[in-house]
């Protein structure tokens, strides 16, 4: 566990997003301790694959931000250190699984859509899949998100596990406003699993002054304009 390292930014870099994300990287990559260019960020496409992040895939692309990696799930394993999975998000959670027996992380993108579809529980599969991962030799984090202020002005047409949002409580009519709790619904997928450790992130990326926010722009805050990093690595073993 002292080896794993979970990276929160906040908007204490600036945004992490866009084509001039570089400068941002760099002080990410000073503040936690790792190469800028070997951060890795897949193309999601909502099947719920993954994708084990490689030495070749590393020897492929000197900035590792821009290799094409199509994929829901990104996996790093303690053989590849100061390699940086993770994801650019402002509202949407980040699920980080990671193996403490094994060495192996995974990393998902967690918007409402996408739990809707189960990806927390692709993200566990694909641990399963990629090392045999038993549950009570995972920890699990989510980063910060949006809070239970998140809503839409019509029912979420996304929404196809009526069962998941309406029996945990993360879809709540509030007016003429659908309320969406992510934390909550995120919790009842993962409810059955006897996890090793779970741990997460309570602020509210809505409400909170260091992080972005989607909604909050959405709603009139230019300030919540951006893009803040989650993510993942291992750090070098040192030499003695």
């Amino acid at each position: 566990m002292s080896r794993l390292q979970i990276i929160e930014t906040g908007n204490r870099f600036g945004s992490i997003s866009g084509i001039n994300n570089y400068k941002a990287r760099q002080q990410m990559a000073t503040f936690y301790g790792f190469n800028p260019d070997k951060v890795y960020v897949p193309n999601q496409v909502a099947d719920g694959s993954y994708q084990l992040v490689t030495s070749d895939m590393i020897k492929a692309k000197k900035d590792g931000w821009y290799l094409d990696i199509t994929a829901d799930i990104l996996l790093v394993t303690e053989k590849t250190p100061n390699v940086v999975v993770g994801y650019p998000v402002a509202d949407c959670a980040v699920v980080i699984m990671a193996d403490l027996q094994n060495g192996v992380s995974a990393t998902a993108h967690c918007s409402a859509r996408l739990v809707d579809q189960k990806l927390p529980q692709f993200t566990l599969a694909a641990l399963k899949d990629a090392c045999g991962s038993k549950d009570e030799n995972i920890f699990v984090y989510i980063s910060a998100c949006a809070g239970p202020s998140w809503s839409y002005d019509r029912y979420p047409t996304w929404i196809k596990d009526l069962s998941l949002w309406e029996e945990s409580g993360a879809l709540l009519k509030n007016g003429d406003h659908y309320c969406i709790n992510l934390r909550k619904a995120i919790m009842a997928q993962l409810a059955n699993y006897r996890f090793r450790q779970f741990i997460m992130n309570p602020a509210d990326t809505i409400t909170n002054d260091h992080y972005y926010s989607h909604h909050a722009a959405y709603l009139g805050n230019p300030k919540k304009i951006g893009h803040h990093f989650a993510g993942v690595f291992y750090k070098q073993k040192s030499v003695n």
